[in-house]
């Protein structure tokens, strides 16, 4: 029976990612992927100054870079409001990255798996778990592959398989939390949205046509996220895109839709990380409405702190125990961090009250005039790094903002 020490399903960024740590350690390591390539669907194209952080000390950021928009700008409109203005982020310089990165997620997995590779470690494609099962020193996993069923015999299995894990139901976790009442559709198109007065990098608050928008490539392609009614049905969301696409753009813009992919939208956390040898990770740890970014850049955060727990047990410096910690402490900056802060970008951009509207450009408006008041915003993401639980992590001070004084207490004060 073939066997390897850490067995990872899911082939999207986290899963990638938390095996480029671990075969950074020594650490045998097989990704299984169910599809028969990489998904290039619309998804995560944005990635902050903590996630920077994270990938250059995996030493993929000047390969990200090669293939990446640099972004230091950032729109707020209020189209209803006639109102617009521009944050910049150059207010982070000598603190951390002055800049964030644009590229599709495919683009980020393809240059994580290259890594991979290197490092000794496997990626395998059309390969679907079917089966666990495990005792006190191993796990058992069934897995569906081309040439038939096969059993992988692995000392750990990390799940980061997705909202729907196959892992975590096969483990019997819950997913507890809620779903929301609207959906997104992320659409990546080619069309000039420069020339209508857009930023690389955008947030829309508006009832009916709040969205995201930002630039995803140097050749034209853009990504346009914006919601609809769930009552709605989602097989026929193209037939609405073009209304839609009418409160972005002006009706007679020239556009071409290269993909676009209606998006339940949730705010869950597993019941618990760990089940004996099976952990989780990214979406399938917790999943959160993408308004703001928080969901992956909280997914790849809990998957490099399991990296460096999960080398540290398996070199004997740490007990099993600390891996329950983990689940305690990735579940705590879910509830605490990352889904207060990614519910309150999604109020902000579906707000319709109009008393509550003006107060929110009255916080952009101070972000806009005060560097200090900025950097308190720009700062949040790394938030989600949290407790590396242990004095030996190399993720120990991996926030700089924290470094330079900026709290989250005084942020909340600040942007009430």
């Amino acid at each position: 029976m073939d066997s390897i020490e850490v067995l990872i399903v899911g082939a999207g960024p986290v899963g990638l990612l938390t095996a480029v740590a671990l075969a950074e350690q020594g650490i045998q390591v097989r990704v299984l992927e169910r599809e028969p390539r990489l998904n290039d669907s619309p998804r995560a194209c944005v990635y902050f100054s903590s996630t920077l952080v994270a990938l250059q000390a995996l030493e993929l950021l000047p390969a990200l870079e090669a293939r990446s928009l640099k972004v230091r700008t950032f729109g707020f409109h209020a189209p209803g409001l006639g109102y617009r203005t521009v944050l910049s982020m150059r207010c982070m310089e000598g603190i951390t990255f002055d800049y964030q990165l644009h590229c599709g997620q495919d683009v980020l997995c393809q240059v994580a798996m290259a890594r991979l590779l290197r490092l000794g470690g496997e990626v395998r494609l059309s390969n679907r778990l079917v089966g666990l099962s495990q005792s006190n020193t191993g796990v058992r996993a069934q897995v569906q592959t081309p040439a038939g069923l096969e059993e992988i015999a692995a000392g750990w299995v990390v799940g980061a398989d997705g909202a729907r894990s196959t892992v975590r139901k096969l483990i019997g976790v819950g997913f507890e939390g809620h779903t929301w009442s609207n959906r997104f559709i992320a659409t990546n198109l080619y069309c000039d949205m420069a020339a209508f007065g857009y930023q690389p990098s955008n947030f829309i608050c508006d009832p009916v046509y709040g969205g995201v928008v930002a630039q995803i490539d140097a050749e034209g392609l853009w990504r346009l996220t914006y919601h609809e009614s769930a009552d709605q049905p989602a097989e026929s969301f193209m037939e609405r895109l073009p209304a839609k696409l009418a409160g972005f753009i002006p009706a007679d813009a020239s556009y071409r839709i290269r993909a676009a992919s209606p998006y339940t939208i949730h705010q869950r956390c597993a019941e618990r990380l760990r089940a004996g040898r099976v952990l989780l990770a990214g979406d399938a740890a917790h999943a959160t409405n993408p308004c703001g970014g928080l969901g992956l850049t909280t997914g790849i955060w809990t998957g490099m702190i399991l990296s460096d727990l999960l080398g540290a047990v398996l070199r004997g410096e740490e007990s099993e125990a600390i891996l329950d910690r983990y689940g305690e402490e990735r579940r705590r900056i879910f509830w605490e961090i990352t889904s207060p802060g990614a519910s309150e970008n999604k109020r902000m951009m579906e707000e319709s009250d109009h008393a509550r509207r003006l107060k929110d450009i009255e916080g952009v408006e101070r972000m806009a005039a005060d560097p200090n008041v900025a950097r308190l915003m720009m700062a949040f993401p790394f938030r989600v790094i949290g407790n590396p639980l242990r004095e030996g992590s190399r993720w120990r001070g991996a926030d700089p903002t924290a470094r330079a004084g900026i709290a989250l207490d005084e942020r909340v004060s600040q942007l009430a």
